[in-house]
């Protein structure tokens, strides 16, 4: 059949290519949103380091080599964040509403993470 410029498994460079830390990026976004905005609209030290955690998740998803074999590198990384970010809420000894948010938000960023695809893959029309 027909010959494919690129084989059809592979990462193609584009903007598809950073679709999974397009996807952590928003989440640390929006959650920078989310402590500025809601509770008592004053960022508070530990919204400050989800804050933090959430963009050092966005960044390690970024930076996680797009192999075969590992594809569940930047979701782990992705739970990882998630989890953190979890445990310096408990730590702290309580979690408010704007932190819930945070978290809701650092999850839905993992799930996203794992759900959206990090490649183009091409129609075949043979």
């Amino acid at each position: 059949m027909g010959q494919h410029s690129h084989p059809i498994d592979e990462p193609l460079e584009g903007p598809m290519s950073y679709a999974k830390a397009i996807a952590a990026v928003l989440a640390a976004a929006a959650s920078a949103v989310v402590a500025a905005l809601t509770g008592d609209a004053t960022v508070s030290t530990v919204e400050w380091i989800n804050v933090a955690i959430a963009t050092a998740g966005a960044l390690s998803v970024f930076t996680a080599a797009n192999i075969p074999g590992a594809e569940y590198t930047k979701s782990i990384l992705a739970a990882l964040t998630a989890a953190l970010m979890l445990a310096v809420n408990l730590v702290d000894g309580g979690i408010d509403t704007s932190e819930w948010l945070q978290l809701g938000l650092a999850a839905l960023g993992a799930l996203g993470v794992f759900v959206v695809p990090n490649t183009s893959r091409e129609l075949i029309v043979d």
